[in-house]
């Protein structure tokens, strides 16, 4: 296949071959338009697969990689974890990340030490049988990161992940007010083919944050804006989980027989499409909620980050 052309000629891609030479952006593009290739397939191949290769420690090609810089290793926060385990993990990973943030006092370093900062004041709150979160949060360990997140003047998708992973220690104020600008800048990626939940994921992690800090008025206005994501954009997945917290939400405000009701169709909706497991969590999960008191509802907190 004949590539070179007048925007790039033959000699140009022969120095760039050999490293003579480096290519911009809209050059790039235009090679890969010219060997009928999109940006998503050539980052995939370059990556490889997950039995090839991983993405090397200087750069990022998919967002499992670009977390993992941040976020550092996967971490299970499941009931079956070693909670002793776990912090001891962390503990060293902080430290850790606290000496190479000494050593580099980058953006990037400093957010990687706070995360795990914030990740074992998580899990501590679990070892101690409270909620993640509360309506007192300090903000101690999120400063950094809000700081970053106020000055940014266009979030891309590390800043809306960035805001998922520091929101849980945020001050709430703080915390609402960066909610309003993740979901406005998170409707881009509608289309976007690697994230076209985004936007209902946002608004799912806020209603559990929101429904363990017992903030039900507030609750009730943000499952207003999931029911509309969900009308404008149907997602199969989410309307289950929409109609779970939604059940949720009714049995924590006293309306138990529109709980049971709702709650009933969110697992026969799962039934249906045979998602088997999701269908048990929801059962067991408004179970708990049905039979137990607020203080109770730490044990199945989750956030969505993919």
């Amino acid at each position: 296949m004949e590539v070179a052309d007048d925007q790039i000629t033959a000699s140009f891609l022969s120095k760039f071959e050999r490293g003579l030479a480096d290519m911009s952006t809209s050059r790039f593009l235009h090679l890969l338009d010219r060997i009928f290739t999109t940006p998503e397939e050539f980052f995939y191949i370059h990556n490889g697969t997950p039995t090839e290769k991983k993405a090397s420690t200087d750069g990022y090609y998919s967002r499992t990689a670009m977390l993992d810089r941040l976020f550092g290793n996967y971490l299970s926060l499941d009931p079956p974890a070693d909670i002793q385990q776990t912090l001891t993990d962390l503990t060293r990973r902080e430290r850790a990340a606290a000496a190479q943030y000494q050593a580099a006092p980058t953006l990037l370093n400093v957010l990687h030490w706070r995360i795990q900062q914030v990740m074992r004041q998580m899990v501590t709150r679990l070892e101690q049988q409270r909620p993640l979160t509360s309506l007192n949060n300090t903000g101690q360990y999120s400063a950094e990161a809000q700081n970053y997140l106020y000055n940014v003047s266009d979030w891309g998708e590390f800043e809306l992940y960035v805001f998922t992973l520091f929101s849980l220690d945020m001050q709430v104020a703080d915390e609402r007010r960066l909610f309003k600008v993740a979901v406005k800048r998170s409707k881009k990626y509608s289309t976007f083919p690697g994230a076209p939940r985004l936007r209902f994921d946002m608004i799912f992690n806020q209603l559990f944050l929101e429904m363990n800090r017992q903030a039900y008025p507030v609750v009730g206005d943000y499952l207003d804006q999931y029911k509309a994501a969900l009308t404008a954009e149907p997602n199969a997945e989410h309307e289950i989980s929409y109609r779970f917290i939604r059940a949720w939400w009714l049995y924590r405000t006293g309306q138990r027989d529109a709980a049971a009701t709702v709650g009933q169709s969110a697992i026969q909706l799962a039934t249906a499409l045979r998602m088997t497991k999701l269908a048990q969590d929801v059962q067991d999960e408004l179970s708990q909620v049905a039979t137990h008191a607020p203080a109770e509802d730490y044990k199945f907190f989750r956030q969505i980050i993919e």
